[in-house]
């Protein structure tokens, strides 16, 4: 049998969500052959997975912003898929393109499992072409959405209301899809020697401080570096895709704690069992599954508006003293180590 499961998104996402989700099926389907379809660097993670047979990786370049012009690349993309014969098809992706990619597959005749849009390419490509599609259609889900897992819609509503202390890789994978089992986010790491030397025996930690959104960055980590250098603790910060993943992994591996704002970084630490304290900003704690954070900032937290302040107080949310992030990781350490 092969199995080919489609998650295309950013690198946490693929930690998140692609990686237990390959170690599901792969308990499901011990026999089976099974390929990822994921998107550039993903592709670096899923190589790691001693469960996954096969990675395909999208390029950014294979991806055009342009609808048209990337309907086409994923037809042809679908070709190269259709030519491996799959047994089952697995679209966990919510995207448009994925989607659209999912169904063209079952247009087909492909067994298909998860999430495609809910119209036949031909029909898709015809009004696109026509101008007759709204571009609310392409961009929001539940307006183009239709999956196999019954409760996915749970998705398209704030979710995190209703499941107030469940983190997003098991509310997507088990209450969405409906997965019985454990969510494994974990790779086959070993602590970066290189590292553990440049340590001296001295704890590491690890800091992730700035993201691509205005709350995802922490203006202070100069200062917080000092505050744990002070107290005899070794770190380290290189999250800017400059070296591989495998050795970013060994180097979270070797790492008591990573300090992170909400970004990829957390995700990649849980796969090499390093704990995070993540800093949340506007972002609820048990939603991102930090295992530590700081406490409350501000009366107007946790409002999930992450392209813009609601309450225009510039993500105060975000202005925690170096001092008192210092005192909490350095609690964590002695709890811990």
């Amino acid at each position: 049998m092969k199995i080919l499961i489609i998650r295309m998104m950013g690198l946490g996402d693929v930690a998140s969500i692609l990686v237990p989700a390959a170690t599901l099926y792969r308990k499901k389907y011990p026999n089976a052959h099974i390929c990822v379809l994921t998107y550039e660097a993903g592709g670096e993670i899923m190589e790691l997975h001693p469960g996954v047979d096969q990675v395909m990786s999208i390029t950014k370049g294979q991806w055009p912003e342009d609808l048209l012009p990337a309907t086409r690349e994923f037809m042809r993309i679908g070709q190269l898929i259709s030519a491996e014969q799959f047994d089952l098809i697995a679209n966990l992706d919510t995207w448009f393109m994925p989607c659209f990619l999912a169904r063209a597959l079952r247009d087909v005749g492909f067994t298909v499992e998860g999430n495609y849009i809910n119209r036949p390419v031909e029909d898709v490509l015809r009004k696109a072409a026509d101008g007759v599609l709204s571009q609310s259609f392409f961009e929001k889900p539940a307006q183009y959405m239709e999956s196999s897992f019954r409760n996915m819609y749970q998705w398209t509503v704030p979710w995190w209301q209703k499941f107030p202390g469940m983190g997003y890789p098991a509310f997507y994978l088990q209450k969405c899809c409906g997965f019985d089992g454990s969510i494994d986010i974990s790779l086959p790491c070993t602590p970066d020697p290189e590292l553990v030397a440049e340590a001296e025996g001295r704890p590491i930690i690890a800091l992730s401080m700035r993201g691509r959104a205005l709350y995802k960055n922490y203006g202070y980590a100069e200062s917080l570096v000092n505050q744990l250098t002070i107290h005899g603790v070794h770190c380290w910060s290189q999250f800017d895709g400059s070296v591989p993943i495998r050795a970013t992994l060994n180097k979270l591996c070797a790492s008591s704690l990573l300090i992170t704002v909400p970004t990829s970084s957390q995700w990649l630490a849980r796969l090499a069992g390093c704990p995070s304290l993540v800093l949340p900003g506007p972002m609820s704690p048990s939603l991102l599954d930090a295992e530590f954070y700081p406490p409350e900032q501000t009366d107007c937290q946790y409002c999930y508006q992450e392209s813009e302040c609601p309450e225009r107080r510039n993500y105060e949310c975000m202005e925690i003293s170096p001092a008192a992030i210092a005192k909490q990781a350095l609690g964590i350490l002695k709890s811990t180590l």
